[in-house]
């Protein structure tokens, strides 16, 4: 059974105003809070290794989306008003104006393929998606510990 506080709701058709601001403020404008580039696909574990300093440092993430890879700044948009609304829509910038509403993070919550926002997470996919390579390392990190303390 599904739990209606986890269930990701569905977005009203032709939403008013009132609706789609009420929903703004219950996701606190989330797609006000960061900024996303689209990246080249990982496909080795050299690819990865961007990914990785990427996720090293504070505040920036990776997600795979729809097949396609992005690192993501949190960064709140000074236009951002206190009460998740925008202070400048009327003007606001092109890519803010063709963001189609129902198709906003408050709709697709969670539905990232992959969402990597520390080290440790990097590190943790990499295990699961090369596992090979990994048995080989620590197969090879024990000889070289058996090789210390024999030498």
């Amino acid at each position: 059974m599904n739990d209606p506080e986890t269930m990701t709701p569905k977005p009203p058709k032709n939403p008013t105003p009132e609706e789609m601001f009420r929903i703004c403020k219950q996701c606190h404008g989330t797609c006000c809070t960061y900024v996303a580039i689209e990246i080249d696909c990982p496909t080795t574990l050299e690819d990865f290794e961007n990914i990785r300093w990427y996720c090293a440092h504070q505040k920036v993430w990776v997600f795979k989306d729809a097949g396609s890879w992005y690192v993501a700044f949190d960064a709140v948009c000074e236009k951002l008003q206190s009460d998740f609304s925008c202070g400048i829509y009327p003007n606001r910038p092109k890519v803010c104006r063709d963001h189609k509403f129902g198709e906003c993070d408050y709709y697709l919550r969670g539905a990232f393929e992959v969402e990597l926002r520390s080290l440790d997470e990097v590190d943790a996919y990499l295990r699961k998606r090369f596992p090979s390579h990994f048995r080989k390392k620590r197969l090879a990190d024990r000889q070289q510990v058996k090789a210390e303390a024999a030498g």
